[in-house]
């Protein structure tokens, strides 16, 4: 395992992101230890702009669920109309 400061990991980050791929590295600032834990990449971001929300599974997961339902017709769901506008949310 090595380990190396803040400063030293901060002065060459790719040098040690490469490392972790081989061995276990771990940052150590003030008090505390941070491990540098390499996972294989098994999501893609879906969002033209580079929006990280839609990098998370958990987001697309559910956008999928909810596009599914629609589809079948099981989805309720209002038009938000001028009028409904008006009602819910007044003169905000």
């Amino acid at each position: 395992m090595t380990t190396v400061s803040s400063r030293v990991f901060s002065a060459n980050p790719m040098f040690y992101l490469n490392l972790a791929n081989s061995e276990s590295v771990a940052i150590k600032r003030g008090k505390m230890i941070y491990r540098i834990m390499p996972e294989p990449a098994t999501f893609e971001n879906i969002s033209p702009s580079g929006d990280p929300y839609w990098a998370d599974p958990r987001n697309v997961a559910e956008l999928e669920r909810r596009l599914k339902l629609r589809r079948e017709g099981k989805m309720n769901y209002t038009v938000l109309t001028p009028e409904k506008q008006k009602e819910w949310f007044g003169d905000l």
